[in-house]
């Protein structure tokens, strides 16, 4: 693929996935689903273009999405936790299988420490409402778990487009 058809094809991937982001920003009951969104956009310029262009998109999707909502914590969660996962994702799973899950907890562990940090600094208040250790210990278990469902999307999604949509797209990404 030409140098001009990866920037162009980049630039609509940054332009689709700030539209998912400004869709976030507007209903925000979907602020999360539309940074899982975005961020399949990340995979698939992973596949048909590589690496440093990749870096771009998510870089350039998180400042046009600070740019159109900068109140909101939208562009940050998509920045920090679900514009990168893709990346590190693929970059995990280059080692060997039995490395893959504890890697990627590690990263959901660090990045919700950093969140819950991040939150009781700027806010002045605890992250968990109730002084209840086993309620605080099921509700992070159950960020972990949700985590691990984005994982599986990301992996069925990536599969559904290497499998069915990329055959019928090739010619178009020549």
């Amino acid at each position: 693929m030409r140098r001009t058809k990866k920037i162009t094809l980049s630039a609509m991937t940054v332009a689709l996935g700030t539209l998912f982001m400004v869709l976030g920003g507007f209903v925000e009951v979907l602020d999360l689903s539309a940074c899982a969104i975005a961020s399949v956009l990340v995979a698939f310029i992973y596949i048909e273009i590589g690496s440093p262009y990749t870096w771009l998109v998510w870089l350039c999707t998180s400042l046009t999405s600070f740019i159109c909502f900068p109140g909101s914590v939208l562009w940050l969660e998509y920045l920090i936790v679900f514009g990168i996962y893709p990346i590190l994702k693929a970059y995990i799973e280059r080692c060997r299988r039995v490395f893959w899950l504890p890697l990627k907890l590690i990263y959901a562990n660090v990045v919700l420490w950093i969140a819950i940090f991040a939150f009781e600094f700027l806010f002045k208040t605890p992250f968990f409402i109730t002084d209840k250790l086993w309620l605080k210990v099921g509700l992070y278990a159950l960020l972990n778990v949700a985590f691990l469902a984005y994982d599986i999307f990301i992996t069925v999604l990536v599969r559904f487009y290497l499998d069915r949509l990329r055959p019928r797209l090739k010619h178009l990404l020549k």
